[in-house]
């Protein structure tokens, strides 16, 4: 995770320590997580299992639960693993808004790439040396906006909140009739021809949304502005706050 602003990994209590091995184990650690990690990107987490894991391997139980004590640890760590690939090298030279842009687009993509480990996102107590160092790098850009106390609290949490949300919601699977075999894009405009066919004067909104030409507002459009405005809403507050004090 190059760029973070300690470059430094902690060891806390909490967090599953490196067993120490002979340097003989056919296996290490990081080659578990990084094969959960492919299996669980593959197959999902419901056909995702311990024995898998050992067949992907080619490894016994005994070789893997050496380096975790069980499946529930092992998805703590690849969750972690996951918040390793946030590129955290943003130029500290930019306007602070600049660079939060550049984090909270990384948190957004990553959860998009992983989709099957999404839905895990903010259900677990969990908090490994990779996600506190995201962290602790974002808030660090919102500090420099001029953000502090509480406000730095709720700003950083408005961020944190949209990004991984949006990514969520865009890693999210179709189900259920008229769904099935349809691109995502298909599904899409499934949906902007039921709007069109509303009766106008019941539902003259929803037909304005799609009245024109709404092809180029694609999801990374969609991202961008709702962040672009929350930042507007909180340097607008920070300022407003400034004023009064």
């Amino acid at each position: 995770m190059a760029g973070a602003e300690d470059g430094k990994r902690g060891e806390f209590a909490w967090w599953p320590s490196v067993p120490k091995t002979s340097g003989k184990e056919p296996l290490g650690r990081d080659q578990i997580v990084a094969a959960a990690i492919r299996l669980i990107d593959a197959d999902g987490l419901e056909g995702f299992s311990m024995r898998k894991l050992g067949l992907e391997l080619g490894a016994g139980a005994t070789s893997l639960y050496w380096h975790v004590k069980d499946k529930d640890q092992l998805i703590d760590l690849v969750l972690d693993e996951i918040v390793g690939e946030v590129k955290l090298d943003d130029d500290r030279a930019l306007p602070w808004r600049e660079r939060v842009l550049y984090v909270a687009g990384g948190l957004r993509r990553v959860v998009r790439q992983h989709r099957h480990l999404a839905a895990l996102a903010g259900t677990r107590v969990s908090m490994g040396p990779n996600l506190l160092t995201a962290m602790e790098h974002l808030a660090a850009i919102i500090r420099t906006g001029g953000f502090t106390g509480s406000r730095l609290t709720l700003a950083f949490s408005a961020v944190l909140t949209f990004s991984l949300g949006t990514g969520i919601m865009e890693s999210r699977e179709f189900t259920g009739p008229g769904s099935e075999g349809k691109t995502l894009e298909e599904l899409q405009w499934m949906v902007v021809e039921m709007f069109r066919s509303l009766p106008p004067d019941e539902y003259p909104n929803m037909i304005s949304m799609v009245s024109e030409d709404v092809s180029e507002i694609d999801e990374d459009t969609q991202f961008l502005y709702g962040l672009e405005r929350l930042l507007d809403g909180l340097e607008a507050d920070l300022l407003q706050s400034a004023r009064a004090g």
